[in-house]
């Protein structure tokens, strides 16, 4: 599979994010269930002039063929549903965190928008993603392994990490970490 062809799992449609996405995905930052957990983000993380920025790289990345070790913006996805084509959230692999913050493994992120949650369409992007990647991550020769973080007390996000088939491997100071490594 080419790194550019949008992908689908059972429910879900997964795909570059889009211009008109862009109200509607700042609505999810904002929710309560996300903040929550992001509230470390400098509050310009939560406006349309911020994710703008960010929509125009995800679209650049997408325009052309993404190397998942390499990419800065990291290889993010949208996530919309099959059925209506609504979008529910985001699901992205990355080694990057900031400009100059090169992570040892691939991490994977997600977000499920508030309506959308509890239905399992997190651990269905999840699974989806780390297949995937597993799969991007051997063609580049590189040894397949991704890590999911989540805080202690986030038991909705470590049980989506669970059920896509990560284990728990250490407990650092704020965060659980989980690793999936290619069998």
């Amino acid at each position: 599979m080419l790194i550019n062809e949008y992908f689908k799992s059972e429910r879900l449609f997964y795909r570059p994010f889009q211009m008109e996405d862009l109200q509607t995905y700042v609505e999810m930052c904002n929710e309560n269930s996300r903040r929550r957990w992001f509230y470390f983000q400098e509050p310009d993380c939560l406006t349309t002039e911020f994710w703008t920025k960010e929509f125009e790289n995800n679209i650049a990345t997408w325009s052309k063929k993404v190397d998942i070790l390499q990419n800065r913006f990291g290889c993010g996805l949208a996530i919309s549903l099959k059925e209506t084509g609504n979008l529910i959230g985001f699901v992205g692999l990355t080694k990057f965190h900031g400009p100059d913050d090169e992570l040892k493994d691939i991490e994977i992120g997600y977000h499920i928008g508030e309506a959308y949650q509890g239905r399992g369409y997190g651990t269905e992007a999840t699974k989806a993603a780390v297949e995937w990647g597993l799969a991007e991550l051997r063609t580049l020769g590189s040894e397949p392994k991704i890590i999911g973080k989540a805080e202690h007390a986030n038991w909705p996000s470590r049980r989506v990490l669970e059920k896509a088939g990560f284990r728990f491997v250490l407990a650092e100071q704020y965060l659980s970490v989980y690793e999936i490594v290619a069998q």
